[in-house]
């Protein structure tokens, strides 16, 4: 699965359940958070009559990644992004703040976000994720 994919697909809420960063060779940030059409699944979850899938974002290598409460986080109308829970930005704050601050004018990197119920997550990577659905 593609993140692309995943940025199309509107229909579809998600709840943060872990971040870690592994260093392996493969895999330098892990992201798992929890899918459904369903708010109160992602509540609840889990329990018998769910049907929550659960996906692990891995990054190969990523610069940065910020998590933030979501009674926390501002809406700006500046921004601007495609999708709705996964989202990939064209224009933020954040990423222009790291490509200025850390020097990456030249570099070739993506703002990926993922606007969870509760939380939400941006990650800067020059790298595409690996999506895979687990089981916990």
């Amino acid at each position: 699965m593609k993140f692309e994919e995943l940025v199309k697909d509107l229909r579809h809420k998600i709840s943060f359940e872990a971040i870690s960063e592994p260093r392996t060779n493969d895999v330098a940030l892990r992201v798992i958070v929890n899918r459904s059409k369903d708010v109160s699944d992602l509540l609840i979850f889990p329990h018998a009559d769910s049907k929550v899938k659960t996906l692990q974002i891995d990054f190969p290598n990523y610069i940065t990644y910020s998590v933030v409460y979501e009674d926390y986080t501002v809406w700006n109308n500046e921004q601007i992004y495609e999708g709705e829970s996964f989202r990939i930005y064209e224009k933020s704050n954040y990423l222009d703040y790291v490509q200025e601050e850390f020097r990456l004018q030249d570099k070739n990197v993506k703002h990926y976000s993922l606007a969870c119920f509760e939380h939400h997550i941006d990650i800067i990577s020059e790298f595409e994720p690996i999506i895979t659905e687990i089981f916990l």
